[in-house]
């Protein structure tokens, strides 16, 4: 009696270290990275990740915190995301004391990583004197080569020109990283 014992101790140190090698195995080579989430957008393919949506256009990785259909409804007036297009430099400016300085700091940095994967240089700026050394970039600036996007605060979350500069308007800190997702689906000719 005390060898069936024995045996059936025996036998189930085996299974649970069967169970336990086998689901770690399984865990290392099916489920070494989380599943993401996949969602395709006019044959662009965007993987989710913790806190992006990534996607390859035109042959690089490009980050987003939006996904096209949740920005495509931004209202946006004339050529002003054609402006973007095409250039080598884009700069950025808002406002020093701006109540929403993290966002669009925020957002202008989210750009910056971005468009640098596309060869395309963002200079961030603020509108008055700085303390800072960060140059004063105003919408006067702005030229046909080296066009201003300016991140300011409105009643509507829109973009439109103002003369030759793109006005990033926003009513809310969110709406500033929707804008940043408009102005590159714009420039990378998602939207």
């Amino acid at each position: 009696m005390k060898g069936k014992k024995e045996k059936g101790k025996f036998g189930l140190i085996v299974f649970i270290i069967f169970i336990m090698i086998g689901t770690s195995v399984s865990f290392v080579l099916f489920n070494f990275q989380p599943q993401n989430d996949v969602i395709k957008y006019k044959g662009i393919r965007f993987v989710k990740y913790t806190d992006r949506w990534e996607a390859a256009i035109n042959g690089n990785s490009a980050a987003f915190s939006f996904l096209p259909n949740e920005v495509e409804n931004i209202i946006i007036s004339g050529d002003s995301i054609k402006r973007l297009q095409d250039k080598f430099e884009i700069d950025s400016t808002y406002d020093l004391n701006s109540t929403y300085k993290e966002s669009i700091a925020l957002a202008q940095h989210q750009m910056s990583l971005t468009l640098s994967a596309y060869n395309i240089y963002l200079r961030k700026g603020f509108t008055e004197n700085n303390t800072y050394e960060i140059p004063v970039i105003s919408c006067r600036d702005s030229t046909q080569n080296v066009p201003v996007v300016y991140f300011t605060y409105g009643n509507e979350t829109s973009i439109h020109l103002d003369g030759d500069c793109v006005v990033a308007q926003a009513k809310g800190n969110i709406d500033f990283i929707r804008l940043k997702d408009r102005i590159l689906y714009g420039i990378l000719r998602v939207i």
